[in-house]
């Protein structure tokens, strides 16, 4: 049952992203003939005092400061503005709109249009633009006038910030304006593919553990979206549909990606808050998908949703790691859980629109972001500690095959290459099997000790590993006894290399005592282990005759 649940929860959580995928690209392709805002190439002064618009009965009503709302007819408004004589002469005016058709008008004399043709048609909320324009010169004092159509009720009259002055001008102040969602972006994104490479290094011994990698796609999820709402990407690209996936998808793929992390640190992958958190999960982003996606309503009308995941997955996180031996054992432990209550009681303010202004709205970028930088250091400590022991047990695995007086593989290895040969997966075709035994050991070390035959063994063995090289492997079998299991080659390859075997012996100088060995090899096609076994046998009979024959020449 457990299994079928697990493969459910597969499949749904693979649509979903499948889904939200081919949207991007059917948005990416259906709106490249959008009318995309221009591109700025170049600060300003505020220019969101003295504005003012008319009543139903005529009467001017004066705007405190933008942003405003004002009431609307057909979700058509306007809203005018006095240029004395010292402003008259300025020579651009932009202002940002969002899901809004844009008409400006200078003296009743239209100077600028944006008709925001939408296409899929039924996506109605791009991403807001600037709007920017030329302003003519005039002789007296003039009267601006901005009137908007929405494209979405929630918009309907709506007047976000307006600026004046050179290009320049206005640039700059709408960068500085934005300078902490860019950076935070930019630096969300640089952790992330720092993450996804540091993935890729651990992948090979962390093999079964997956934590960096969603943390690092949760990451520049994040990031893309910081990015997006710092609205600086519209002065290099000015493609809204483009950006439109870029932000409206990243804050849908966000929840599951933070639905992988949070599974990735859970030691129990499958408890009950797990299994609740991923239906509503699933529910909240296929709601705001089919709401977003048929113009039924803006996503951004309906990220309340979003924030409470958001927040609940903070407050999970922290749970987990808080209770994890990093934490616990961590110098970093007081500032990760100060980070932790610091970002989730300013996304929690946030979420619920106590205080909705652009201090706090920053004020929770930096708080994630801290966030975040803790989560990454201690969740970096946990890959670290799981890539120091895989090493270590790696290295004790390496050291239980490895004969330790002489570097070649053991007994050990022998046998296991032996009993876990499979002719599916080893290397097919000839094998030569080659048994090398040293002449008269006993004598040396009855007559010279140990120390010295330890020291002759090492010379052999340094002689073979030579001239064997790349052509096979080493075992040493027993006392003076080696195996070398040769594959790939030339049978003349293996008579070259015994020859130079020969040669390397008699040449030797590490060792001031001469010695010599005695060798039997086999050529054989294995299919099991009792090939080897068979093989072994009789390159062992001729290395014995072999052994004879040397012994009865020097006597």
């Amino acid at each position: 049952m457990m299994k079928s649940t697990h493969k459910l929860d597969s499949l749904v959580f693979k649509f979903l992203l499948i889904i939200l995928s081919l949207t991007g690209i059917y948005i990416l392709f259906f709106g490249q003939t959008n009318s995309d805002a221009q591109i700025i190439q170049c600060q300003d002064k505020s220019f969101n005092k003295g504005w003012f618009y008319y009543d139903s009965n005529g009467n001017e009503v004066q705007i405190p400061s933008l942003p405003a709302n004002i009431s609307s007819s057909d979700n058509k408004s306007a809203i005018y503005h006095r240029l004395p004589p010292e402003q008259k002469n300025c020579q651009s005016f932009c202002f940002y709109s969002h899901h809004q058709n844009v008409r400006i008008k200078l003296n009743d004399q239209i100077i600028y249009t944006y008709q925001n043709k939408i296409k899929p048609k039924n996506i109605l909320s791009y991403h807001p633009v600037y709007n920017l324009v030329t302003l003519p010169p005039v002789s007296s004092e003039s009267i601006i006038c901005i009137e908007t159509e929405a494209l979405l009720k929630s918009t309907a009259g709506d007047f976000e910030e307006a600026f004046y002055g050179d290009k320049t001008q206005i640039l700059f102040t709408i960068i500085w304006k934005h300078i902490t969602n860019f950076f935070l972006g930019v630096m969300f994104i640089i952790v992330s593919l720092f993450l996804f490479g540091t993935h890729s290094l651990f992948a090979h011994t962390n093999k079964k553990d997956y934590t960096l990698l969603h943390l690092g796609l949760l990451t520049f999820g994040i990031g893309c979206w910081q990015l997006d709402d710092s609205s600086l990407l519209l002065f290099f690209t000015g493609k809204l549909h483009f950006l439109w996936c870029l932000k409206y998808l990243s804050q849908l793929f966000i929840p599951l990606f933070t639905l992988l992390f949070m599974r990735s640190i859970s030691v129990k992958k499958d408890n009950k808050f797990l299994r609740i958190f991923f239906w509503i999960t699933v529910t909240i982003v296929s709601t705001q998908y089919v709401l977003q996606i048929f113009g039924i309503r803006a996503l951004t009308n309906t990220n309340f949703a979003s924030h409470v995941v958001y927040l609940a997955t903070c407050i999970y996180a922290f749970k987990i790691l808080a209770r994890g031996e990093l934490i616990k054992n961590s110098k970093l432990k007081y500032l990760f859980i100060l980070s932790m209550i610091f970002s989730m009681t300013i996304f929690a303010f946030t979420a619920v629109s106590l205080f909705n202004n652009k201090f706090f709205n920053s004020l929770m970028s930096f708080g994630i972001a801290f966030c975040f930088i803790w989560m990454i250091l201690i969740t970096y400590q946990k890959e670290l500690k799981i890539f120091e022991e895989v090493n270590k047990a790696a290295m004790y695995k390496t050291l239980a095959f490895v004969d330790i007086a002489t570097g070649v593989n053991n007994k050990t290895a022998w046998y296991t290459l032996i009993d876990n040969f499979n002719e599916q997966t080893r290397p097919q075709g000839e094998y030569c099997l080659i048994v090398f035994d040293m002449n008269n050991l006993k004598k040396l070390n009855d007559n010279y000790g140990h120390l010295i035959g330890d020291k002759v063994i090492k010379a052999f063995c340094d002689c073979l590993v030579k001239v064997v090289g790349t052509m096979g492997k080493i075992y040493r079998i027993g006392g003076d006894e080696f195996v070398c299991v040769c594959n790939n080659f030339h049978r003349e390859n293996i008579m070259t290399m015994l020859h130079n075997f020969d040669e390397a012996i008699a040449n030797q100088e590490e060792c001031e005592h001469k010695f010599s060995a005695a060798y039997g090899f086999e050529f054989f096609t294995p299919h099991s282990p009792a090939d080897f076994k068979k093989a072994l046998e009789s390159a062992d009979e001729k290395m014995y005759n072999a052994k004879v024959a040397m012994k009865a020449a020097r006597e």
